[in-house]
């Protein structure tokens, strides 16, 4: 059924960049609501932005560790048209106004993506999946120094599996990580199952996992909570084979305390998971609405210790909304990364949504980001000023002055169609990496939340 039907509660918001509080006062928690966006005319205030790429040449940042300094390392791929499938893996330095610092470049196996980096001690990893010509997909990981110099590398293989790296995270004792994959069997009628690695510090597989359990799954990120236990969010087939949300929860020693499937609409996903505090958790994701309609932004909060919903946010609008991370600040304020892509029809410019929300849900704003062509965002993080700070892609066309066709020009040539043609410019296509600093979320004292008094 579509998703106006199963829900509730239906709130239609009209927001314009940007939402003031909604029902700010009112501590009741509204179980379930759909947020409509408007168009946003203007793009909203940020503290910086920062273009990074070469013409000839395309990139991404998709992800993004702090340094020491306070400065932020953006990790990346770089391709050419003449490199095919083969990437290099760019760290790029940025400093507190966004101007970029430093470049380093490394030679990664060919078909890579990368999918996390991860700071740990004085340096980093880089986990990426490898897709090679021949053979079954694979799992790298580089291992670097501060200064982005390669250490170690290791690679994890499946024998008769492809494997698919989704999160990897420290544990809480800091002596292993825990790598989330998806297992996929060659040739077979099994469905693919998630498997969950512990690894030493060095990469070496201690210890795993498998979750087999008569459905296609995959747990698509991980977070460690103070406990040691492990909160894991993604996608499983239901009955009839459509995608649904999937949370559970995992013990210190990685074994399934409980799981539930959060069926919406005729697909949907969970992308991120992140602790709200008081024995509950938030997740993002994307669910799609039976018949049509666009993708939808999904922003849900859950009991850590059973699964039970709280209460959850749908954000639709012109475009195709695909929740892609989420932070909560030590007031418990949600921020929530939305990717956005133009639907077929849609009069919409591509853009980048963050919103902000409390932990009841309610709304506080709504911000929208674009750049050139358009964008795509990956990840964010809080920085040391407590800004959140967004990886990705912009879509940017270069115009170069041919000095032969100026010339041609000024003596009575013209210029084609569109501005192409004889008019002395010429003009690249180029996809650049991007990432965009926007402001902190403001303190919040919760109105709601029930206060001590002391009596003589």
């Amino acid at each position: 059924m579509m998703i106006n039907r199963f829900l509730k509660v239906f709130v239609f918001m009209w927001l314009l960049g940007f939402s003031a509080p909604v029902f700010a006062q009112n501590c009741a928690v509204q179980a379930e609501a759909i947020v409509k966006l408007r168009k946003p005319p203007f793009g909203s205030y940020n503290v910086w932005d920062s273009v990074y790429g070469e013409i000839g040449t395309d990139e991404r940042f998709k992800d993004g560790v702090v340094m020491p300094d306070g400065h932020i390392l953006a990790v990346g791929e770089r391709s050419t048209p003449e490199s095919g499938d083969r990437k290099s893996l760019v760290f790029v330095e940025i400093g507190r106004n966004g101007r970029v610092k430093r470049e380093v470049q490394h030679d990664i196996p060919a078909g890579a993506d990368v999918v996390r980096a991860l700071a740990r001690g004085q340096g980093f990893l880089v986990l990426a999946n490898i897709t090679p010509v021949r053979g079954r997909a694979y799992i790298w990981m580089g291992f670097f120094d501060i200064a982005g110099e390669k250490l170690s590398e290791k690679t994890l293989k499946g024998g008769k599996a492809a494997l698919r790296a989704h999160d990897i995270e420290l544990s809480r004792s800091g002596k292993s990580y825990i790598l989330a994959v998806s297992s996929v069997l060659a040739g077979g009628d099994v469905p693919g199952s998630s498997v969950v690695y512990r690894l030493n510090l060095k990469g070496d597989v201690v210890s795993d996992r498998g979750f087999v359990i008569g459905a296609e799954n995959a747990m698509q990120d991980l977070h460690v909570l103070e406990s040691g236990d492990v909160l894991a969010v993604g996608v499983i087939d239901n009955v009839v084979g459509r995608k649904t949300g999937w949370a559970m929860r995992l013990s210190e020693d990685l074994r399934m305390i409980w799981q539930k499937p959060y069926p919406r609409g005729a697909a949907a996903e969970f992308a991120k998971v992140y602790p709200l505090g008081e024995g509950q958790a938030v997740a993002v994701g994307t669910a799609l609405p039976e018949g049509s309609g666009n993708r939808a932004g999904w922003v849900m909060a859950f009991d850590e210790n059973s699964g039970e919903v709280v209460w959850q946010r749908y954000f639709t609008g012109g475009l195709h909304l695909d929740g892609r991370d989420v932070l909560v600040n030590e007031d418990r304020m949600i921020s929530v990364l939305m990717d956005g892509e133009v639907s077929e029809g849609s009069d919409e410019e591509e853009h980048v949504r963050l919103f902000t929300l409390n932990p009841r849900g309610v709304l506080f704003n709504g911000d929208a980001f674009f750049n050139g062509a358009g964008v795509d965002a990956f990840h964010f993080l809080q920085s040391p000023h407590r800004e959140r700070v967004i990886f990705g892609e912009t879509r940017v066309v270069h115009q170069i002055q041919d000095a032969e066709k100026m010339a041609e020009k000024a003596f009575g040539g013209a210029a084609g169609p569109d501005g192409e043609g004889n008019d002395g410019i010429e003009r690249v296509p180029s996809r650049e990496g991007w990432v965009i600093a926007a402001p902190r979320v403001e303190s919040y004292e919760d109105p709601c939340k029930p206060v001590q008094r002391e009596f003589p």
